[in-house]
C-alpha cells in the first residue's frame, strides 16, 4: 500500500506540474527549459509514461496536452481497485479546504514525507515476540533534509504518544560522555531512545550503549539519525533514506510559500519567474523558505526578475569556480561567496558567507540580523564578521539556522583550477 500511495502523491504533483506549465506555455509566458521530469516522478510511469520514455516539455501545446493527458490515464490506473489503501488514506492528515489559505498550513507542518511518516510509526507499533535483540531503524539523509523534524513529528503522533511510556532523545556525543544513565528496570512500560549522530559514531560508546539496554524488555525501540552508512549499518530494520524533494514536489512547495494568499492562475508572469527560480534552488528546504516569504511580501515582477537574475548569477559563479552548486557547498560546510549581499539593491561588497548551523542552547541571545533582511538590501554592520539568523523554523524540532559572513579579503579567492594547479 505504501508503494500505491507514493505512486499516487507522484502523480499527483506531476499532474500539477505539467497543469501549470500548460498554462504558462498557452499565455506565451517564458518558462525554464527542462529536459526531463524528476527519476521520483519517471517511476510513477506506466503506459505511454515508462523509464524508456522520458517525459520532454516544449512549446508545442499538443504535445504538452499529449503528456497531460497521460498522467490522467496513469492516475486512473492508479486509483483502480483500492478499497485498502483508502482505509489507509484515512490516517493521513487532510489538506486545506482553502487553497488561498494553504501557505497558513504548509509552513507549520511537514510537507512530503507521508510514506516515510507512516513507516517509521508502523516501525514503533509493531511489538516483536523476540525479546532477544534490540529493535533499530536508522533514519538516513543529508544534512538539513528533515530527518530530526520526521522523527518528532512522529513521536507527538497520539498512536505513538500513547504507545511508549518513557521518550528519551541522545545525540551520538551524549553516549561517548557516557550522559545515558536511564535504568529500563527502574519502571514498566515501553521505551524509545532517540540518538541523533551527527558526526561519526564512536564505535565503544555505540557498543557500551546498546549493551546497557539490552534486556529482556517488551517494546524497546531504538531510532538512529545520521547522514553516514555507517548509521545505516547499526540497524536491525532496513533504513529509512530521506531525499530531496522531487522537482514536482519543490515546486509545488515553493509556490505556497511564494504565493501565499494570491491565486498564480492570476499572476502568469510571476508564476513564470517563480518556476525558473525553483530550478535554481537545488531542492533546499531553507532556501524555499527564506525566499518564499521575501517573494510573498513583494508580489510584483520586477523584483521577483531581480532575485531571479541574482540567484543565476550566484549559481554560475560557483559552477564555474568549484563545479558544484552553492548548496552542496553549505552542506560540506565549504564557504560561499556573495558577490554582493542583497539580491536586490545593496552595493556590490564581497562577503564570504560559511558555517551555516543550528543554534544552540549555550548560545545564548539570537543575532538580530535576519537573512530576509541583508537579501533585501538592509544595512550591513561594519563589523568585519558577523553572525546572521537565517531562518527560524517553524515546526518541530523548532531549529534556529544561523550562519556567519564574513568580508572577503582578495587573497582568500581561490577558485577550483587554482586549487588543482597548487
Amino acid at each position: 500500500m505504501f508503494l500505491q500511495l507514493k505512486a499516487l502523491i507522484e502523480g499527483v504533483y506531476l499532474g500539477y506540474y505539467m497543469l501549470d506549465r500548460l498554462k504558462l506555455e498557452s499565455l506565451g509566458e517564458e518558462i525554464v527549459d527542462v529536459a526531463e521530469v524528476s527519476h521520483q516522478s519517471q517511476s510513477f510511469a506506466v503506459s505511454t509514461f515508462n523509464t524508456a520514455k522520458r517525459l520532454r516539455f516544449h512549446a508545442a501545446g499538443t504535445k504538452s496536452t499529449r503528456k497531460l493527458k497521460g498522467v490522467l490515464e496513469c492516475l486512473e490506473t492508479k486509483i483502480t481497485d483500492m478499497r485498502e489503501f483508502v482505509m489507509l488514506l484515512g490516517n493521513c492528515p487532510r489538506l486545506p479546504h482553502q487553497p488561498y489559505s494553504t501557505y497558513m498550513y504548509i509552513d507549520k507542518c511537514m510537507f512530503g514525507r507521508h510514506i516515510e511518516k507512516e513507516q517509521l510509526i508502523n516501525f514503533l507499533l509493531y511489538d516483536s515476540h523476540d525479546f532477544t535483540d534490540l529493535s533499530i531503524l536508522p533514519i538516513i539523509g543529508p544534512h538539513r533534509i528533515g530527518k530530526k523534524t520526521l522523527v518528532q513529528h512522529v513521536c507527538k503522533d497520539k498512536r505513538v504518544h500513547d504507545h511508549f511510556s518513557h521518550m528519551f532523545f541522545f545525540r551520538g556525543e551524549d553516549l561517548r560522555k557516557g550522559e545515558f544513565l536511564v535504568n529500563c528496570k527502574a519502571a514498566s512500560g515501553k521505551y524509545l531512545f532517540v540518538v541523533d549522530f551527527s558526526r561519526d559514531v564512536d564505535e565503544a560508546a555505540w557498543t557500551k550503549f546498546r549493551s546497557y539496554l539490552k534486556v529482556p524488555s517488551t517494546g524497546t525501540k531504538i531510532v538512529l539519525i545520521g547522514r553516514a552508512e555507517q548509521v545505516a549499518n547499526l540497524g536491525t530494520a532496513r533504513p529509512i533514506r530521506l531525499k530531496c524533494l522531487s522537482q514536482e514536489e519543490y515546486w509545488y512547495y515553493f509556490k505556497v510559500l511564494s504565493f501565499g494568499s494570491m491565486d498564480p492562475d492570476e499572476h502568469p508572469k510571476l508564476a513564470s519567474l517563480g518556476m525558473q527560480l525553483a530550478t535554481e534552488l537545488n531542492g533546499s528546504f531553507l532556501a524555499a523558505n527564506i525566499l518564499g516569504e521575501i517573494l510573498r511580501t513583494n508580489p510584483n515582477a520586477p523584483f521577483w526578475q531581480k532575485v531571479l537574475l541574482s540567484i543565476k548569477e550566484l549559481v554560475r559563479e560557483h559552477l564555474m569556480s568549484f563545479g558544484t552548486h552553492p548548496e552542496d557547498l553549505l552542506e560540506r560546510n565549504s564557504p560561499i561567496s556573495f558577490t554582493k549581499v542583497a539580491l536586490v539593491g545593496g552595493q556590490a561588497q564581497r562577503y564570504l558567507v560559511h558555517d551555516l548551523r543550528e543554534a544552540s542552547s549555550a548560545q545564548g541571545e539570537l543575532p538580530r540580523l535576519t537573512s530576509q533582511e541583508l537579501l533585501t538590501g538592509g544595512d550591513i554592520p561594519a563589523e568585519e564578521m558577523f553572525e546572521v539568523l537565517v531562518w527560524r523554523s517553524r515546526i518541530p524540532p523548532y531549529c534556529d539556522y544561523v550562519v556567519t559572513y564574513e568580508k572577503e579579503k582578495p587573497s582568500r579567492r581561490v577558485s577550483k583550477k587554482k586549487n588543482l594547479a597548487l
